[in-house]
C-alpha cells in the first residue's frame, strides 16, 4: 500500500525517484523529520492518524518555530497542549541515597535490588546518570556501565527495561560505543528510536528522512511514534558538542 501512496505523490508533483529518495530537505530540520513522519502516517487509518497530533504538535513545539507549531496544529485543527510536569520518580529515589551515602552505595542497593531499589531501578540509575553527565561525567560514567553489567543477570522480564535505560542513558552522555551495546540487548534494535538516538551523537539527523519515510506501517502508530520520540532527543537536549564524540573511553 505504501508504494502506491509514493507513486501518487511522484504522479501529483512529478518527482522523479532519485529526488523523491534524496534525504536532503530545504526546510528545517524538525520541519523535514515532521514531513518524512507525516508522509508515513498517510497509509494510517484515519482515527490513527489522529492519535498521533500530540506527539507531532510537541515536536514542533520544542523546535521554538511558531510557524511549524501554527502549521500543524491547523493541519490537525487542535491547539498544542502544555505539557504536564510529571514528578521524576527516578530521581526521586535516587538523590537522597546520593546525597547521603554516594554513587557507589546507590549501584550496589540496585544490584542487590535492595529497598528502596526492589523495583524500578533502571529507572533511578537512568536518572541519575543524566543529572550527574555534566556536574560528574565519571560518576555519570559509572552508572552506564553499572546498567549495562546488570542487564547480564537480569530476568527476561527487566531485560530490555535495563537495556533501553543503559542506551538512553548512553545517548545523553554522548557515548557511542555504550549505546551500541545497549541498544543490542533491547527487544528492538533496529527501531527508528535509537537510530535518531545514534544520529544525536554524529550529527546528521536529516541522514534518517529516508527510512522514516518507508515506515510501511498501516495499523499501528508504533513506528511513527518511535521515530518522533527518538528525534525529540535530539530537541531536548542537541547534538552532542563533537560529532562522532565518545565519552567515557
Amino acid at each position: 500500500m505504501k508504494w502506491l501512496i509514493s507513486l501518487a505523490f511522484a504522479a501529483c508533483f512529478g518527482a522523479a525517484p532519485s529526488i523523491a529518495q534524496a534525504p536532503s530537505c530545504a526546510k528545517s530540520e524538525a520541519a523535514c523529520v515532521l514531513d518524512a513522519a507525516w508522509s508515513a502516517a498517510l497509509i494510517l487509518p484515519d482515527e490513527k492518524r489522529a492519535r498521533l497530533a500530540q506527539p507531532f504538535l510537541e515536536i514542533a513545539n520544542l523546535s521554538g518555530e511558531a510557524n511549524l507549531v501554527t502549521f500543524w496544529e491547523d493541519r490537525f485543527d487542535q491547539a498544542t497542549r502544555a505539557t504536564a510536569a510529571y514528578p521524576d520518580y527516578g530521581w526521586e529515589k535516587a538523590e537522597p541515597i546520593l546525597t547521603s551515602k554516594g554513587i557507589d552505595a546507590l549501584i550496589s542497593i540496585a544490584e542487590r535490588r535492595a529497598a528502596p531499589l526492589s523495583f524500578g531501578r533502571a529507572d533511578v540509575l537512568l536518572a541519575a546518570g543524566v543529572k550527574l553527565r555534566d556536574e560528574n561525567p565519571p560518576g555519570s560514567l559509572k552508572l552506564n556501565s553499572a546498567l549495562l553489567g546488570m542487564i547480564k543477570t537480569a530476568s527476561a522480564f527487566e531485560k530490555p527495561n535495563l537495556a533501553h535505560a543503559a542506551a538512553e542513558l548512553a545517548m545523553a552522555r554522548c557515548d557511542n560505543s555504550r549505546l551500541a551495546d545497549a541498544v543490542s540487548f533491547t527487544d528492538a534494535p533496529d527501531n527508528l528510536r535509537y537510530a535518531f538516538w545514534r544520529q544525536r551523537i554524529s550529527g546528521d539527523a536529516v541522514s534518517l528522512l529516508s527510512r522514516v519515510r518507508a515506515i510501511d506501517n498501516d495499523q499501528d502508530t508504533r513506528d511513527v511514534r518511535r521515530a518522533l520520540d527518538g528525534y525529540r532527543a535530539i530537541l531536548e537536549f542537541g547534538y552532542c558538542p563533537d560529532a562522532e564524540s565518545v565519552i567515557g573511553g
